[in-house]
């Protein structure tokens, strides 16, 4: 094996092996070099880089967390002894909240520290209910559980912070609108008159009546939201679940379905704005007339004025819903996320890396200072964290 490694990997990484090359390459590669001769001279492998390793992640990439993490961990243990004393390569760091592509020349004394007094804890369920009327109403932990009533409606709060509409008996009046909107920092869901439900991530709103139409269920979506519409029917007719997506205050796609799961990102601050469809299948209209229709594991994405289907990543377009962060994307990206989960501001000196693609997970329940502290690992990038600025640079 070791005498034609380095054809063997080169191939790997063009896509060129059967898959019983790449299967023994793979248990050669991070398994079975224990068994080698150690006293053989060691193959050139110079040419290896992470993305070998990204390779290796897309192969789990339908794992669970918990899944992928004791697997990675068994592959790490198994590699470490042997594997990496050859190999001048980005070896996987495994930490107990999660992994992230690392390069071994680079993981001594990258660690900074920060008093639990200045570390800033992750997001939380909290969000601001506006009713018909004006009201506004603080969705926190201390709400009792019924939030109001109005126009024959119950807006009550279950225990696991679900906000949950309720028609009365009897009780029906003109239907109003609501908004529920989450600040920096906050999540949360809301199951719709309809039985539809809907998980709200920071800094996003939705806009919804107290009661639906005969003819047609309109929602509108800004920053980015996870449905789960319930399928519902009027005189033997399926009324179509429609979300208007709103990106900064401009119109940008509408997104009609019948009865379905997917994901819309749409943050002012996003490039893009991503339609990722889970279960069922959808129509997505540009404001300007374009159309796709989605399939189960496609995404749409919308970006300068361009409607482009595509295949979704669907674990990375709903982790943070599962109460994660997947980072397959570069640095910026990710902080994106980042300071919208934890409330901070990000600020980037001139000696900030551009393009630092990363690969990794992470639980969202950690502190700032473990996310931080796993991608600094890289070894490409610094961080500083001053009150609520994260200060990046080389």
């Amino acid at each position: 094996m070791k005498t034609n490694a380095k054809k063997l990997i080169k191939r790997y990484l063009n896509n060129d092996l059967s898959p019983q090359q790449q299967a023994k390459l793979e248990t050669w590669y991070l398994l079975k070099a224990e068994e080698a001769d150690t006293h053989a001279p060691e193959p050139d492998f110079d040419q290896i880089d992470t993305r070998l390793w990204h390779r290796i992640l897309q192969d789990t990439q339908h794992f669970t967390p918990k899944e992928k993490s004791l697997k990675l961990k068994y592959l790490f243990a198994h590699a470490n002894k042997y594997v990496r004393i050859g190999i001048a390569a980005s070896l996987l760091l495994i930490a107990g909240s999660g992994y992230f592509l690392l390069n071994q020349k680079n993981m001594v004394n990258e660690r900074f520290t920060i008093s639990k007094r200045l570390d800033l804890a992750p997001g939380a369920d909290k969000a601001i209910l506006q009713l018909s009327d004006g009201r506004k109403i603080i969705l926190n932990q201390d709400l009792g559980t019924q939030v109001a009533i109005e126009a024959g409606v119950e807006i009550t709060k279950s225990s696991d912070g679900t906000l949950t509409y309720k028609a009365l008996p009897g009780k029906a009046g003109s239907a109003g609108f609501n908004t529920i909107s989450t600040p920096a920092g906050g999540q949360y869901a809301v199951v719709l008159p309809d039985g539809s439900k809907v998980y709200l991530n920071a800094k996003s709103s939705l806009r919804y009546p107290t009661a639906f139409s005969s003819t047609a269920r309109k929602v509108t979506l800004s920053g980015e939201g996870y449905f789960e519409v319930a399928h519902q029917e009027q005189k033997g007719r399926v009324l179509p679940f429609i979300v208007s997506v709103i990106q900064g205050d401009v119109p940008a796609q509408e997104v009609q379905v019948l009865g379905t799961h997917f994901n819309i990102n749409a943050y002012q601050d996003e490039p893009i704005v991503k339609t990722t469809l889970l279960q069922g299948s959808v129509k997505v209209a540009a404001s300007d007339g374009q159309q796709v229709m989605l399939k189960p594991g496609q995404q749409s994405a919308l970006a300068a004025g361009h409607l482009q289907l595509s295949k979704a990543d669907s674990e990375m377009a709903i982790a943070w819903k599962n109460g994660e962060f997947v980072f397959r994307e570069d640095l910026r990206s990710a902080l994106r996320k980042v300071a919208r989960w934890y409330d901070v501001e990000v600020v980037y000196e001139k000696s900030a890396p551009e393009q630092l693609m990363l690969g990794g997970w992470m639980s969202r329940g950690t502190n700032i200072s473990e996310v931080l502290n796993h991608i600094q690992l890289t070894g490409k990038v610094h961080f500083k964290l001053e009150g609520r600025r994260v200060i990046v640079s080389e």
